[in-house]
């Protein structure tokens, strides 16, 4: 992956629907040097998907917050990772260090609902030790843009 690889996941992690020639004019190649370049990323897995950032409040989810789950038994965490690929109101699942096994994302329609997918789906009887949850009051930052180009995610 060289400069020009970088400029074009940093160009379309900003403006998804931007044409191969507008990002072709910024980089400097040419529309079909492009198409090839983005389907060799999109190959290698570096380029994992085309997306659009929904903003949640405007279709209903007025809760978001993050759940940090304790299991009792480590080979369990396999059973409660394949149970939140099935939640849709779960939108991240990280499994980290610490005196929690994973900490999870959600959005809810409101309180109750966030109770009642706490209760009924993410406790899983017999697997969930705890949890502690954290409702988020605003983001002042929020986005999944990697920086391509700096220092530290080049090789």
């Amino acid at each position: 992956m060289d400069i020009q690889d970088r400029l074009i996941l940093n160009l379309l992690q900003k403006e998804g629907r931007c044409s191969y020639a507008v990002i072709g004019k910024q980089v400097g190649l040419s529309v079909t040097a492009i198409k090839d370049r983005i389907d060799k990323l999109q190959n290698a897995g570096i380029l994992k998907n085309f997306s659009i950032d929904v903003d949640e409040c405007k279709i209903g989810y007025s809760v978001l917050g993050f759940i940090s789950v304790a299991i009792d038994r480590p080979e369990d965490c396999p059973v409660f990772e394949q149970a939140m690929q099935t939640l849709p109101q779960v939108q991240e699942c990280h499994h980290i260090t610490g005196g929690f096994n994973y900490l999870i994302k959600v959005v809810a329609k409101d309180m109750a609902a966030l109770e009642e997918l706490l209760s009924t789906r993410i406790k899983l009887a017999g697997i969930v030790g705890r949890t502690e949850t954290a409702i988020v009051f605003s983001s002042p930052k929020k986005t999944s843009f990697v920086d391509c180009l700096l220092e530290g995610a080049q090789k």
